[in-house]
């Protein structure tokens, strides 16, 4: 996957962290350190009993951004076209079920009666979907050693499963792309990682993906506006290598590699020097380091 990633100029970066976190800090701290790393879901219960064991899906948490992905087991397999321009009618369709969205995470430690993780409205960057699927806070409780965190709807809609990724803890950068507006972003926690670029054309909140594509018909042309907005995971198979694509809402980028193995060693003098080299079309947002 062709992207420029290259190392041009150096931007300052000061390191005045945050109490809630240890480590080297860089940026504004909005979660404590046992919330940073990857997470993955392992289910989610919902009210009525019913469960999903099956959507995949991803939470990416640095200091201070945080990226989400949300793809159905089922959906079509489509590793194998060349792009939106190559996806039929009924394919496009399903790629607007995606759910997935780039923000801010805030926590409240002190939270009555449980600590509480907020994604507020004004704190999303974007989503896939124009309609927040989730609208309500997190009461959160971790459990065996850190590594289990569960999450609760106040109003007992739904209880999540999340399991924390082995190689996740170790740092935690933020990027966003100079002049989108922070419309593309990167987040890196450890051996994982998630590439996120928002759609070009805005979309309404009041109304669903799927609602959308309703209304645009046979327009093949709206059908690929919408969907195309992209959000990949990616992970490491070793400290230092490369991340290769392994769930992406543009399914055919899957095995392709993010060419963002540099991202660590940015950060490696920040301890003796205080600023780091930084491609000149990135912007740290956020940077953590156990």
């Amino acid at each position: 996957m062709a992207r420029d990633f290259l190392v041009h100029h150096r931007t300052e970066c000061r390191l005045d962290g945050a109490p809630a976190t240890s480590g080297v800090v860089c940026g504004k701290a909005t979660v404590p350190k046992k919330l940073i790393g990857c997470w993955r879901r392992r289910y989610i219960r919902f009210h009525d009993g019913s469960a999903d064991t099956t959507t995949r899906v991803i939470w990416l948490q640095t200091l201070s951004g945080a990226g989400d992905i949300r793809i159905a087991a089922d959906r079509p397999n489509l590793k194998s076209r060349g792009g939106l321009s190559a996806c039929t009618k009924d394919e496009l369709l399903a790629l607007a079920e995606q759910d997935c969205f780039a923000g801010q995470t805030l926590f409240d430690a002190e939270a009555d009666p449980h600590p509480t993780a907020r994604w507020p409205l004004d704190g999303y960057l974007f989503r896939f979907q124009p309609v927040v699927t989730f609208p309500e806070d997190g009461w959160m409780d971790w459990k065996e050693d850190g590594t289990c965190m569960i999450e609760k709807a106040p109003s007992a809609a739904y209880e999540e499963d999340w399991r924390l990724e082995p190689g996740s803890q170790t740092f935690a950068a933020h990027l966003t792309q100079r002049g989108t507006n922070g419309q593309t972003c990167l987040y890196v926690a450890g051996d994982h990682a998630i590439f996120a670029r928002n759609r070009e054309v805005a979309l309404s909140a009041n109304k669903s993906l799927p609602e959308l594509a309703k209304e645009a018909g046979n327009d093949e042309a709206r059908l690929r506006e919408l969907v195309d907005c992209e959000f990949s995971y990616a992970r490491r198979p070793r400290p230092g290598g490369d991340y290769t694509i392994e769930l992406s809402t543009l399914p055919w980028h899957e095995g392709q590699t993010l060419n963002c193995a540099w991202v660590e060693h940015l950060f490696s003098d920040m301890l003796d020097a205080g600023h780091v080299g930084l491609a000149e079309m990135w912007m740290i947002e956020s940077f953590w380091r156990a």
